[in-house]
């Protein structure tokens, strides 16, 4: 019994200055989350930057190798599968540029002027999705006509910093 009582004495005796310091510990450590929060909203904000341009790139992927098809430059046979692919990156770039994060090769335009750039990306979701169709049908010729029509360079000479 007189062991049990010693034992429990040393024990609480040695986490005396550790109970002492647990406020100091939380107070640090609210600090340090305080400091690093705006730290962390800057990489979820690069994180997005990084994802819309990844997506962008991907499109421009696909409209090379389409290009390239349709030049005869390259087989015809994977023509459709391209399409599929840029209509897909399409309608993921619309939900990409929804959070209000400016930066990267964007100008500002896009989210100051949204209704205009939103309209542009509703067309060019529409007009890959035509064009995806069209690619599968095997016309190449009428493939041509869609791409030509997809018109994406309008949107970057006004909302993409060069």
């Amino acid at each position: 019994m007189y062991a049990s009582l010693a034992l429990q004495r040393a024990h609480g005796a040695a986490f005396r200055p550790a109970k002492r310091l647990l406020p100091s510990l939380v107070g640090a450590a609210a600090l340090l989350a305080i400091t690093l929060l705006p730290a962390i909203a800057r990489a979820d904000d690069q994180d997005v930057i990084d994802y819309r341009q990844h997506i962008m790139k991907t499109m421009g992927a696909q409209m090379t190798l389409i290009s390239q098809i349709l030049q005869k430059k390259a087989p015809p046979e994977d023509l459709a599968t391209f399409t599929q692919i840029l209509a897909i990156s399409a309608t993921t770039a619309r939900g990409a540029f929804m959070p209000n994060v400016a930066g990267g090769k964007s100008k500002p335009d896009v989210w100051t002027n949204w209704a205009d750039f939103s309209r542009r990306l509703d067309a060019l979701v529409a007009g890959t999705d035509d064009l995806a169709k069209a690619a599968k049908s095997g016309d190449v010729t009428a493939t041509a006509s869609k791409v030509a029509a997809l018109g994406c360079m309008g949107c970057h000479d006004v909302y993409m910093q060069k």
